[in-house]
């Protein structure tokens, strides 16, 4: 595996200096960089886009915590353990369910958060699949909006770095600590160099096909992380969100939220037939109604229930209803509906800190793996997370940077031998292609032989793109793609997110993590 995959010379490069950066500006780039202006350390946010193209920005239905007079962080516990099938860290759990109360109050009573209220002004708890109690706070179906907007007031906008992207970790002689990166946008490159960087850049759901993530939000940094020398975990676990609508008008896939189904709509095949249990765990209800387009049947969300008892479903749900609108299904009780990745449930290892295995090197959110998740997220644990450890990992990258000396410049440089490009149209074929080859081979349903067929798949179109300069942001998709599918193909059972037809069973031998390091080494590890 190459170190470096794109031509730079940091000595001819325009050099910015910081304390820390930090790669992304959802809920979890976000929290950490409110807790460095109160620590008072100086940072650089770097986002591809603005604020409003994030996964968090998007996310419709809620933030659990156990705010309810019958309910209490042990219960919220024992549902995301039992979610998580055997695989969740416990005790990086207790951290979540004991702290995400005092960050959710936090919201609420230093925030002010608008969540939804009842008529006696107390904040309006739903319920989502798999969770016992009604837990779920929410401001309509734009929950995550409305987090991100209230808490970016608070952050020094001279901070953020817009229209760039993340194209290389720089790490010293031994690559075993942090000094810099390299960002790209349209025009120019530069360098930063920091004393700790905080890689923030949500999931890899966008990978496949079908995926709900946020535009420019694709986890090609898990490729450059692994490249660096981070160690990935749990990859084979990604999350298929059971309910998104394909926009003909847009040409994707939205996220449908799983709170139309907390507030009572349920699935029917085309027979009207309700053949699934609504807010049984995400994965059951995915692969459920997959097996229903297998057999030729489409599948659609039925809102009746919810309109009969009254509830204005446009002022409940406005982005859905939009979305309807846009597509002149506003007056449909029947939302046609299909699955699509979601929730990438592995990513870059932490401790509960958010270090990794790289002195410097911190992640947090959705591109990291805490092992909160186990092998299956619980419904609304993202946007916790993200406040959650976001919030420890500040502190911890206060601790580092108190014993680094200040940012200084580094001469590296790397050449790359190809001279042709590609032009875009190409570039987006060779994209597309491989999506399809995840969707199709390494997708809700898997097995040894397409597992096989896709890693063929996947290596053939490396061999083509070697010929090309241009290819850095594919050639970091296949290394994730290739460390995915490894990851699926070790994993010989049936566990949470990740599902072998070959292997439909759980298997106790594999109660354990699979870790990816550099070049690609698989190994099965108790954590």
């Amino acid at each position: 595996m190459e170190r470096y995959l794109t031509e730079f010379d940091t000595s001819k490069l325009k050099k910015i200096y910081t304390d820390t950066v930090i790669v992304g500006s959802g809920l979890a780039g976000l929290s950490v960089a409110l807790e460095l202006d109160r620590l008072d350390i100086n940072y650089l946010i770097v986002s591809k886009t603005d604020i409003t193209i994030s996964n968090s920005f998007l996310a419709q239905g809620g933030i659990a915590a156990a705010l309810s007079v019958d309910d209490n962080p042990e219960e919220h516990f024992i549902d995301t353990v039992k979610a998580g099938k055997g695989l969740c860290i416990e005790e990086n759990v207790k951290i979540l369910v004991n702290e995400g109360l005092e960050r959710v109050i936090e919201l609420i009573s230093y925030y002010k958060v608008p969540f939804d209220r009842d008529k006696n002004g107390l904040p309006l708890l739903t319920r989502e699949g798999a969770h016992r109690k009604k837990r779920i706070l929410h401001y309509k179906d734009r929950t995550g909006e409305i987090i991100l907007t209230t808490l970016y007031k608070f952050i020094n906008k001279k901070n953020i770095l817009t229209g760039f992207e993340l194209e290389e970790i720089l790490t010293d002689e031994n690559n075993n600590k942090f000094i810099g990166v390299i960002l790209k946008n349209k025009d120019e490159k530069k360098v930063v160099f920091a004393k700790s960087l905080v890689l923030a850049s949500g999931g890899y759901s966008a990978i496949y096909l079908m995926n709900t993530s946020a535009y420019k939000s694709n986890g090609d940094i898990l490729g450059i992380a692994l490249r660096t020398g981070l160690i990935l975990k749990d990859l084979e676990f990604v999350q298929f969100h059971p309910t998104a609508f394909y926009s003909e008008k847009e040409r994707r896939t939205r996220l449908i939220s799983e709170a139309v189904r907390g507030e009572g709509a349920i699935l029917i095949d085309e027979c009207g037939e309700r053949f699934i249990d609504e807010l049984k765990p995400r994965d059951e209800v995915a692969r459920a109604i997959f097996n229903r387009y297998l057999e030729g049947k489409k599948v659609f969300l039925d809102i009746s229930s919810i309109l009969n008892r009254g509830v204005n479903f446009q002022e409940r749900f406005p982005t859905i209803y939009k979305l309807l609108k846009d597509n002149n299904l506003e007056n449909t009780t029947r939302i046609p509906i299909t699955p699509s990745a979601h929730y990438s449930i592995g990513g870059i290892e932490t401790d509960s800190s958010g270090k990794t295995n790289i002195s410097g090197i911190f992640a947090v959110g959705e591109v990291a793996c805490s092992g909160i998740n186990g092998a299956n997220r619980l419904a609304s644990n993202s946007l916790l997370e993200c406040l959650v450890f976001g919030y420890r990992t500040a502190f911890s990258v206060y601790k580092y940077n108190l014993y680094v000396d200040k940012p200084e410049d580094y001469n590296l440089k790397n050449t790359i031998k190809a001279e042709k490009s590609l032009d875009e149209r190409e570039l987006d074929l060779i994209l597309k292609k491989l999506k399809t080859v995840m969707w199709d081979k390494v997708g809700l349903l898997r097995d040894e032989k397409g597992l096989k067929e896709a890693l063929n798949d996947i290596n053939s179109i490396e061999k083509y793109i070697n010929y090309y300069n241009n290819t850095r942001y594919i050639k970091d998709f296949i290394i994730l793609a290739k460390a995915i599918i490894l990851s699926a193909l070790n994993r010989k059972e049936s566990r949470g997110a990740h599902y072998r037809k070959d292997f439909p069973l759980e298997r106790e031998s594999y109660k354990k993590h699979t870790k990816v390091y550099n070049n690609f080494k698989i190994k099965l590890e108790v954590s």
